[in-house]
């Protein structure tokens, strides 16, 4: 049944863009699971280096600086690639003419920093020669849901998300930037020593079950999605539950429609 398929594909791309995006916000609240492991950073990146590469394209010259020497941290593998997928990517997207893409790793010793323990770090930083950020840009870049991107490029939630995940693994992410000069983004993480090798504590998770759900009376619902699909399939099946169904693409409509609703009501009552 065509109708039928193509109702599935929908219904699976929207369930998609969903997880996604719980994921990301999950990470920059800081609230996701991590599977934790001892890992060389320097051996994750090289393992990447044929994604990263076709990730940005033969217009951008790839240079790997990772040794082999470089101190181990205790992360979540995937969730880590993730990150610095997420930053080779924002990379590409300031070089549209094509540049010069760095991912380093080495490690640094802090003493007197306000924001990371003292100790000694492993720090991958990955450098373009991009468009760059001005100052304003560059302050509100790690907040959630900013960005530059045009509409249906970006969530704003990339550069939120690897915050979050680094402050989750005791760490930071640390932006510098020049309009017209490039950028550099530093991923800082505790290197694994014998000190801080016990593993990282995951979120606790709430095992008291849920609100149980209570039938709902037949009336009007209002459905609010930029997602013309979503509108469709939502729409589409309260309606059949008998459902009356008012729709709206954004906020801004969906405030407008309440608005006339409601003064529509008042209207009849009197």
């Amino acid at each position: 049944n065509p109708r039928l398929l193509r109702l599935i594909d929908g219904a699976q791309q929207g369930a998609r863009r969903g997880a996604t995006l719980t994921q990301r916000l999950l990470a920059a609240a800081r609230q996701q699971d991590l599977h934790l492991a001892p890992t060389r950073l320097s051996d994750l990146i090289h393992g990447m280096e044929d994604l990263i590469a076709r990730s940005i394209g033969p217009s951008i010259d790839l240079c790997i600086d990772a040794p082999d020497n470089a101190p181990r941290a205790l992360v979540d593998g995937s969730q880590l690639e993730l990150a610095l997928l997420n930053l080779v990517v924002n990379s590409r997207d300031a070089m549209p003419r094509g540049g010069r893409l760095i991912i380093s790793v080495d490690k640094f010793k802090t003493t007197g920093d306000p924001e990371l323990p003292a100790g000694e770090y492993v720090r991958v930083a990955v450098c373009d020669d991009g468009v760059g950020m001005d100052p304003s840009t560059l302050a509100k870049a790690g907040e959630p849901f900013f960005t530059t991107k045009e509409i249906g490029k970006g969530t704003g939630l990339g550069l939120s998300m690897i915050h979050g995940l680094a402050r989750q693994l005791k760490g930071a992410l640390r932006l510098e930037s020049e309009l017209g000069q490039g950028t550099r983004a530093t991923l800082w993480l505790p290197a694994l020593t014998e000190d801080n090798a016990s593993p990282i504590e995951a979120p606790v998770r709430s095992t008291l079950p849920g609100p149980s759900v209570q039938p709902v009376a037949v009336g009007r619902i209002l459905v609010v999605d930029d997602e013309e699909t979503t509108i469709s399939h939502f729409s589409r099946t309260l309606r059949k539950a008998g459902f009356e169904v008012l729709t709206a693409n954004d906020g801004k409509g969906a405030l407008e429609t309440f608005i006339r609703e409601k003064r529509s009501e008042e209207h009849t009552s009197e």
